[in-house]
């Protein structure tokens, strides 16, 4: 199921290169828009029982940048912020993604390229 994800145009130009906020829920495991991230305004929502549910749902992706967690319960923020593999965890509030693993310190490394020079004088 599917609401929004319709195209929208400039009011001024006729045109139009955007589309609508979009929510995709009930979508299997393995389609594209749950499995890849989408850089657009579309969010692949996924319901779930169960704590253990949810974080199997959250590892059983290719990609693992960044999870959002809702929730009062402190120790289940802390449970699924430990067991869910991905480079970063907020809590109560989404930031941006693209700033877990692959903006952090330990991303230099991949980066480095370790050379040595000496040069007798």
């Amino acid at each position: 199921m599917s609401n929004g994800g319709r195209k929208t145009t400039d009011p001024q130009t006729g045109k139009g290169w955007f589309y609508e906020p979009t929510i995709l829920d009930a979508l299997p495991a393995h389609e594209p828009a749950v499995q890849e991230e989408i850089f657009g305004p579309v969010l692949a929502a996924r319901t779930f029982d169960c704590e253990d549910t949810a974080v199997s749902l959250a590892n059983d992706t290719e990609y693992g940048n960044v999870a959002s967690i809702y929730t009062q319960d402190n120790g289940r923020e802390l449970r699924i912020a430990h067991t869910v593999d991905c480079g970063r965890v907020t809590v109560n509030d989404c930031w941006t993604s693209g700033i877990g693993r692959g903006k952090g310190l330990e991303a230099l490394d991949a980066y480095t390229k370790t050379k040595s020079k000496s040069l007798r004088i």
